[in-house]
């Protein structure tokens, strides 16, 4: 489990008034404003897929695949390979929870994991993680002691009782302002809810993959790869199968937000963009979506226009987003002050998009 942000010249207006002559009136000088652009940098990691702790310039990760920040701007990333939970706070990397391979409940370096997958943060900041692996949903506390939350260690599409519910693994995980957590179940088919009573319901989809507007169990999905919750309770799903993203009421109605359904990359309005297979999504502030987008960053405003503001074909450049390269990132994070962040899972990097 990250705002667009010219000048007006001068006007000099002359005012003649018959039998009296002229008087000037100067408009007060203003500051010229840049444009800003979106430039994206490498905070963390480098060619070596490895594990190093350390300063940002040393660490080393093997395969980071999300990323989640915390209100302290703590960045959280699951790093699969390492199968454990990093973290990056005052250009420092450590090691959060989680060691060796396996799956093992308990405080910080002693907790195992698989190959932890999506990550979010939600209320009093403990963050939910899934798992390539494991159909579970892990939850970490602050001081880093790990439970899990939901699911049993067999796959499968149960809900009810938080402790007997059933999963699939590869799921993308979200909350929401409540403290409910919201997973995108791609091989299920189907947007799941942790309620902070400990339930687990099924608000759309069915076992059934396919392409379906409509109310709750009646709508259809193929394979959705990423989930985020605005502050109105709307969830967005990346219908990746679907080449759509896709919105949920609160009232479980189940609509298309942007796409045409052809796997495509062209900007433009809702109706007409196209994405190729949209995966990990995050929702800033102001209610725009970013969307991974195969190796480049889309972006959705809320009126629904599409555009893509960094990446291009894969590989690993920093600089101005337009000429900026990514090699298949897989998860995205945004932190308060809008900034992007993006789990560069086989550029072994953190990098961050911001406006500058």
């Amino acid at each position: 489990m990250m705002t667009f942000k010219k000048c007006i010249p001068l006007c000099i207006v002359i005012i003649t008034i018959a039998g009296i002559g002229c008087k000037k009136y100067t408009a007060p000088e203003e500051v010229p404003v840049s444009t800003k652009k979106w430039v994206v940098t490498t905070i963390a990691g480098g060619d070596s897929a490895s594990f190093v702790n350390g300063p940002v310039s040393i660490a080393r990760f093997h395969f980071p695949l999300d990323v989640a920040v915390a209100a302290d701007g703590a960045i959280y990333v699951t790093d699969v390979q390492n199968h454990c939970i990093r973290k990056i706070k005052g250009s420092q990397v450590t090691t959060f929870a989680g060691t060796n391979l396996g799956i093992v409940n308990g405080h910080g370096l002693s907790a195992e994991f698989r190959h932890p997958f999506g990550i979010a943060i939600g209320g009093n900041e403990n963050i939910y993680t899934t798992d390539v692996d494991d159909s579970r949903i892990r939850k970490i506390t602050p001081a880093a002691d790990v439970t899990t939350y939901a699911g049993t260690d067999e796959d499968g599409a149960v809900d009810g009782d938080a402790d007997t519910a059933q999963f699939r693994d590869e799921a993308q995980i979200a909350t929401d302002a409540l403290g409910n957590v919201y997973i995108a179940d791609p091989q299920n088919n189907r947007i799941r809810k942790i309620s902070t009573a400990g339930k687990v319901s099924t608000i759309a989809g069915s076992d059934t993959a396919g392409f379906r507007n409509g109310n709750g169990s009646n709508a259809r999905f193929d394979f959705p790869s990423g989930i985020a919750v605005d502050k109105d309770g709307n969830v967005y799903v990346s219908d990746a199968g679907n080449s759509r993203i896709r919105k949920i009421s609160p009232d479980g109605e189940v609509t298309s937000f942007a796409g045409n359904g052809i796997s495509d990359n062209k900007d433009g309005d809702a109706s007409t963009a196209s994405f190729y297979y949209p995966t990990d999504l995050a929702i800033d502030g102001a209610g725009n979506l970013f969307v991974i987008d195969l190796d480049r960053i889309r972006k959705i405003t809320p009126q629904g226009a599409v555009s893509t503001i960094a990446g291009s074909t894969s590989g690993y450049v920093d600089g101005d987003a337009t000429l900026a390269k990514f090699n298949s990132p897989a998860g995205i994070g945004i932190d308060a002050q809008g900034n992007i962040y993006v789990a560069d899972t086989d550029n072994n990097r953190i990098r961050k998009i911001s406006l500058q």
